[in-house]
């Protein structure tokens, strides 16, 4: 029997409710970081609504979208679709599996989507400039993204321009949490580069730690900051002054888009591809959280 099995249950318990709290703090810089200007507009054309409000006239902004603090709240339109935003445990691991559900979507032009806060913390937010990263979504299409709705809520987003659409959830991102829509016509999608065309890492950057999924640890370490990927993708870039580089998806977000089932074309083909058709290769985790918390052995 090894010394985990043990340990007191109360004393194993206290310690896993610490690496939950951890996680969610984890989440709660890199959400803060990508939304701060969406939520600093809630007071606006962002407002979240609650059920009291009168949503006869109310709009479904091109950035802000609609945001209900609870399911009760009537939607100003009936949405065509529906997403869930979901957490299961994974598997031989601490951290959960983050998902939409459905993960990949097809939708007509004008369609409205609703979003099912099933779970909270999280957000629904374009892969766009405005929030440092590159473009995946239709020219023209503002930096849109859900402000923070609490547990019950929902978000709802009209699709107003064909093309594909590439979105995640800023705390989990780096574990997965995302999301590709296709409304009409996959013109105009670019595929995700091939990070593995320029051959595998150097030893100079490699690092002497290794992750889960072989990335190096000092990029897990990082992300456990807040930003996630933000040092790691960047290490090396800004330096000089000049204008930081533009991400792109990364870690567990950037495989499972690679996925044949999140393929633009599957999608049109084929409908809406539930998370259970993402390859569990793709859903591998590459970072992890070592050595906390930190108490001192007897």
């Amino acid at each position: 029997m090894t010394t985990h099995d043990t340990e007191p249950t109360a004393e194993r318990d206290s310690i896993d409710g610490v690496r939950r709290n951890v996680l969610r703090t984890l989440g709660a810089g890199a959400a803060l970081a990508a939304t701060s200007g969406v939520a600093g507009a809630t007071t606006g054309g962002g407002r979240l609504y609650d059920v009291d409000d009168d949503t006869s006239d109310a709009d479904i902004d091109p950035q802000f979208g609609f945001p209900a603090a609870s399911a009760e709240v009537e939607p100003p339109v009936e949405p065509d679709h529906e997403i869930q935003i979901l957490i299961q445990p994974r598997e031989g691991a601490e951290i959960p599996e983050f998902f939409f559900e459905p993960t990949g979507l097809y939708v007509e032009l004008g369609d409205t989507v609703k979003w099912n806060f099933v779970t909270g913390h999280h957000t629904v937010t374009a892969y766009h400039p405005g929030f440092g990263y590159q473009q995946r979504v239709p020219d023209g299409v503002p930096p849109f993204s859900a402000p923070a709705i609490p547990q019950g809520g929902y978000w709802l987003y009209t699709f107003e321009t064909e093309g594909v659409y590439d979105y995640h959830c800023a705390p989990h991102e780096i574990f997965g949490h995302v999301g590709r829509i296709v409304c009409g016509s996959p013109e105009g999608f670019e595929p995700l580069p091939d990070l593995c065309a320029g051959g595998p890492p150097s030893e100079e950057g490699a690092g002497d730690e290794t992750s889960e999924g072989g990335e190096g640890e000092e990029e897990g370490q990082e992300g456990s900051e807040g930003d996630g990927e933000d040092e790691g993708g960047e290490e090396g870039e800004g330096g000089g002054g000049g204008e930081p580089e533009l991400r792109t998806p990364a870690f567990t977000a950037y495989t499972v888009f690679s996925d044949e089932s999140l393929a633009p074309e599957c999608i049109v083909r084929e409908g809406a591809q539930p998370w259970s058709t993402i390859d569990p290769d793709n859903k591998q985790l590459f970072v992890r959280i070592e050595g906390f918390p930190p108490c001192a052995s007897e």
